[in-house]
């Protein structure tokens, strides 16, 4: 894909211009990897500076090239975006071939090149010799193209925009004015520079006015109609303003000097150099450096022809002509080009073959390279003074479908001077593109008949007919239908026309030789008396009016089972007073193949969606012949169903078949293309079958020679009957809140009544359905899992030591010890014994408060449902199967 880029004028200069260039302002507006720069024309040109100007949702509306557009608001402020493709055309491919959806160019009163001159010129005397050596035949080749023809669609004579304006022209086919050589005032010192567009503006009108280039020319509404293209040398790098530099945003562009007055605003187009390395030699198509020069040429000069004032455009009217600006939110898709940039193609012209890039066409609404098709059916020959019918079918040049919305008119020539000709006709709707008329020639020999249309003149057709002076004329046709079959039999079908005006006279003879390797079995026609021999004939001597045939000749031949291909079978015809004998006779290259027999099976049912447990289905297997030979000898299909399939019955019209291995077979013949009756097949599906299953049928013997299609292989998927999809499937509760889930169970009618069950729960908790039972069929249904808050309990018999009463047991020990030694050493003249008496039974006392004093209990114990994350799996059972699903269930 090229990246084009048009320049869309401003009337103001930019300030940091020179004073001469500001005189030739222009306003670029770029899109590049999704970056939009716009233009806007200022009110006042002294203080104009280049700016955005937002989308204003214009709304005018798109024209057909055949009618004229009605009203509609007046223009807006042109919205000044121009689009192009990012850099890197070579490497990104081409685009997809259709046009974008909804492009439509619509005309705003501009002007257009009417009959294109076109000047090469040379920037200086580097340019590549690729270039410099064909562009000229180039230009003079496609210029003069049925490709250039396609751009008449957009002639604006009889056209006014919506605003009321039209330039008026009509587009014919242009012509190449000659190559030019210029020596530039900017020169490249070191071989590599920067040149503006202002500084190309400025070099085309200094080389005009000095006589190095044709001054432009003028068509009768005083348009010009000179196109100068023009060619940079290697090392040139032209900055197009705004950032966008050749090679890098752009692969070429055209504009139009910034003259004030319309008249004197000249064409131009802008391409640089693509030769290695330079960028664009990768950057800019998918071809040899010629074949992308040439299809970035055809681009602009395209664009040039159908809006050729577009740099000076400030608003959507005047003197923007053919343009497609595509309302917000919708980038505008820009010119005839652009709507298909990069969709490069290959075109004959002058003989040669020429790389270029479709061009969009409103009336085809579609990318073409081509106008549209006038496909003429007429016969080959008409009698002298006698009418002869024609139809015409405008087609698309793309699809060859009609064009149901053509409503263009046609005019009829001929070159026999005294031929009756139809008036002009203007399609209409109901036509649909197609048109029958007549015509009566007076003149003998070959004739023509040219029909054109009026507003398009490069939509025409012109065929030649032999006008015959009023004689019979014989003519004979032969055809076969498929390829004839080693060792099988074929048929020609020979028909005997009478091309003449006149009916035949006398016997008519029918001829036929057929080659070495057929042999002719029989020869038969209503009406013909007809003998089977080396030289097979027919013959009758009823008379043959004119344009009218006798009854269809049927020749059946034998082929040799060795017969060789292709064989060609001639036929003549003779008599019925005819003197034209140049169309007598007639070949017919015949194609013979090898005999081959191949059966094949396939699988005549559309499953429904399968389950566990479903019983008595069924199913059909198909027998074909798809070989060219009827089949020969017993046939055999066995079936094998996989495991959880289980076959019931299996039968066939015509087939013996035997339920224990699943074998059909039959032993009649089976003609080419067509099949033996079905093979049904009775089944039953497990309850646990697998979820993927298989059914596979194979066929053998009847001479078949092709074993690659002789099985059929046809993967099942067995759904569970019961089906459980939470609609509500997490929950969070605190320990003795209840947690509800939500879920839809289906069960199909087999299953029966679906019982409701849950796992997974934790302690303290337990789970209810609502309702208890599911199925067939499908409900709503509700889960509740009530769990149990958490208390403290207190327990046990064993409580652990309690150690104060022993501290103070111990304490009054030591206490009475004490005490009773005091008292031995008051006393020593007493007795000791009562005193160690009482602190034994003090003693005796400390211990039994140590053991019997105080004591505690164990820690609680918690009860309740307990904290954490539980998956619980619901499961709903059936008599025959069992299905589940897990929700998830959190406990603070």
């Amino acid at each position: 894909m090229f990246t084009p880029l048009r320049l869309i004028r401003v009337s103001a200069p930019v300030p940091w211009w020179s004073a001469i260039s500001k005189s030739l302002a222009i306003g670029l507006g770029v899109v590049l990897s999704g970056i939009m720069i716009t233009a806007t024309a200022q009110t006042k040109p002294d203080d104009s500076h280049p700016g955005d100007l937002a989308a204003t949702g214009q709304t005018v509306s798109g024209q057909s090239t055949q009618s004229q557009v009605g009203p509609s608001p007046a223009p807006v402020q042109y919205q000044g975006t121009i689009h192009i493709v990012p850099f890197g055309r070579g490497s990104a491919g081409v685009k997809n071939g259709a046009a974008p959806a909804g492009a439509h160019l619509t005309y705003f009163g501009g002007p257009i090149i009417s009959n294109a001159h076109v000047v090469v010129v040379f920037w200086g005397p580097s340019v590549n010799a690729a270039v410099t050596a064909g562009i000229g035949q180039f230009f003079t080749d496609i210029t003069s193209s049925n490709y250039y023809d396609l751009l008449s669609e957009y002639s604006t004579a009889g056209i006014t925009s919506s605003g009321g304006d039209s330039s008026n022209q009509s587009i014919a086919r242009g012509q190449f004015d000659g190559a030019n050589t210029i020596t530039p005032s900017v020169s490249c010192p070191g071989g590599t520079c920067t040149i503006t567009d202002s500084d190309i503006q400025t070099e085309l009108a200094a080389q005009i006015a000095a006589g190095h280039l044709p001054q432009p020319l003028t068509d009768a509404q005083g348009a010009i109609t000179t196109f100068y293209m023009i060619y940079f040398p290697p090392g040139v790098t032209i900055d197009a303003g705004g950032g966008a530099l050749s090679c890098v945003v752009f692969c070429a562009y055209h504009s139009n000097t910034s003259n004030a007055s319309p008249s004197l605003r000249i064409p131009y187009g802008v391409l640089p150099d693509f030769a290695p390395p330079s960028a664009c030699s990768q950057g800019c198509g998918r071809g040899s450096l010629f074949e992308n020069v040439t299809a970035v040429t055809s681009h602009e000069l395209s664009e040039a022809v159908t809006d050729a004032q577009v740099g000076s455009a400030t608003v959507t009217g005047p003197p923007l002509a053919w343009y497609d600006p595509s309302p917000p939110p919708t980038p505008g898709l820009g010119e005839i080009g652009d709507i298909c940039n990069g969709q490069d193609t290959f075109v004959n012209a002058g003989g040669k073959t020429y790389s270029v890039q479709r061009e969009f066409s409103n009336l085809q609404n579609d990318c073409v390279s081509a106008p549209p098709l006038f496909a003429l059916e007429a016969p080959p020959t008409a009698g002298i003074g006698l009418p002869v019918s024609m139809r015409l079918l405008v087609e698309s040049s793309v699809t060859n479908i009609a064009l149901a919305g053509y409503l263009g008119t046609l005019h009829f020539t001929s070159s026999d001077g005294l031929a009756v000709l139809p008036a002009d006709y203007t399609f209409t709707a109901a036509d649909a593109g197609i048109h029958s008329f007549q015509v009566t020639f007076n003149t003998l020999g070959s004739q023509t008949i040219t029909m054109t249309d009026t507003h398009s003149a490069g939509f025409n057709r012109t065929n030649l007919l032999n006008v015959l002076a009023a004689v019979p004329d014989l003519g004979v046709v032969m055809f076969h239908g498929n390829n004839f079959i080693q060792g099988q039999s074929g048929t020609y079908f020979i028909i005997v026309n009478n091309l003449g005006t006149v009916a035949t006279s006398g016997a008519v003879t029918v001829a036929d030789t057929l080659p070495a390797s057929l042999t002719a079995s029989a020869m038969s026609g209503p009406g013909w008396s007809c003998t089977v021999g080396a030289t097979s004939t027919c013959t009758r001597s009823d008379a043959l009016n004119g344009s009218s045939a006798y009854p269809i000749i049927s020749l059946t031949v034998d082929v040799a089972a060795n017969a060789s291909s292709p064989v060609t079978n001639t036929a003549s015809v003779s008599g019925g007073g005819e003197t034209n004998t140049a169309n007598n006779s007639v070949s017919d290259p015949t194609v013979i193949v090898p005999a081959v027999g191949d059966l094949t099976t396939s699988f005549a049912t559309a499953f429904p969606t399968l389950f566990q447990g479903q019983s008595n289905l069924s199913y059909q297997v198909a027998a074909s012949n798809v070989g060219n030979i009827a089949s020969s000898g017993s046939v055999t299909v066995v079936n094998t169903l996989s495991t959880g399939l289980t076959a019931t019955a299996i039968s066939g019209t015509g087939w013996t078949c035997t339920l224990s291995n699943l074998t059909c077979t039959r032993a009649d013949s089976l003609p080419t293309n067509s099949a033996f009756p079905l093979i049904n097949i009775t089944y039953n599906i497990a309850g646990n079958a697998p979820s993927s299953a298989q059914l596979i049928a194979t066929i053998s013997g009847g001479g078949d020679t092709n074993s690659a299609n002789n099985t059929a292989n046809l993967p099942l998927t067995i759904s569970s009957p019961i089906q459980i999809v939470p609609t509500v499937g997490v929950a969070t509760v605190s320990a003795g809140q209840p947690a509800t889930f939500s879920m839809k169970i289906s069960g199909q009618i087999f299953v029966g009544a679906i019982s409701l069950s849950c796992s997974g729960l934790p302690a303290a908790s337990t789970c209810a359905f609502n309702p208890p039972l599911a199925g067939p069929g499908t409900i709503v249904d509700t889960m509740t899992i009530t769990t149990t808050a958490r208390s403290a309990v207190v327990g046990g018999i064993d409580p652990p030591l309690n150690r104060l009463p022993l501290l103070l047991a111990l304490f009054l020990s030591v206490t009475l010890l004490l005490g009773s030694g005091y008292h031995s050493r008051l006393g020593k003249s007493r007795s000791f014994k009562p005193a160690w008496g009482l602190a034994v039974v003090l003693l005796a006392c400390a211990i039994a408060i140590a053991g019997c004093g105080g004591g505690s209990h164990p820690p609680p114990t918690t009860q309740g449902t307990p904290a954490g994350s539980y998956q619980i799996t619901v499961t709903g059972t059936s008599p025959t199967n069992t299905s589940s699903s897990v929700v998830t269930l959190t406990v603070r």
